[in-house]
């Protein structure tokens, strides 16, 4: 069976905060409708790897591609444009939203002046 090209691919990612070495050469790859699982001890870069990855921080070295193209969104808004969103694991949810209502939260489908659940559904 033939491995189609993954989706998103972030390749030599590096990055410092001051002395600190947050990430030193990183690679990741994701191929669409898998499930895939970031582990590791705190303090080993999963969360700046995936703030990088959503625009929040920028890397100051390696490269990502998303879909193919050169991907490096100049901000949160810049990736979530390019269909990279990140929920932060802070308790700053609206909890008495759905899961899918908090991700589009400020961003939500309308089809007149009613949500379009399908088309936001499609979305998520």
């Amino acid at each position: 069976m033939n491995d189609p090209a993954p989706r998103l691919r972030m390749e030599g990612i590096s990055k410092r905060f001051g002395a600190t070495a947050a990430l030193k050469g990183v690679s990741l790859s994701a191929h669409a409708g898998r499930v895939l699982a970031l582990l590791g001890e705190n303090g080993a870069g999963k969360s700046t790897l995936m703030k990088v990855l959503s625009g929040a921080h920028h890397p100051d070295l390696g490269s990502i591609t998303l879909a193919g193209e050169p991907y490096a969104p100049n901000g949160p808004h810049d990736a979530r444009s390019a269909g990279v969103a990140m929920i932060y694991q802070e308790l700053n949810l609206a909890g008495e939203l759905s899961v899918e209502d908090n991700i589009m939260l400020g961003q939500e489908e309308r089809r007149f002046c009613w949500l379009n659940r399908a088309a936001q559904r499609r979305r998520v």
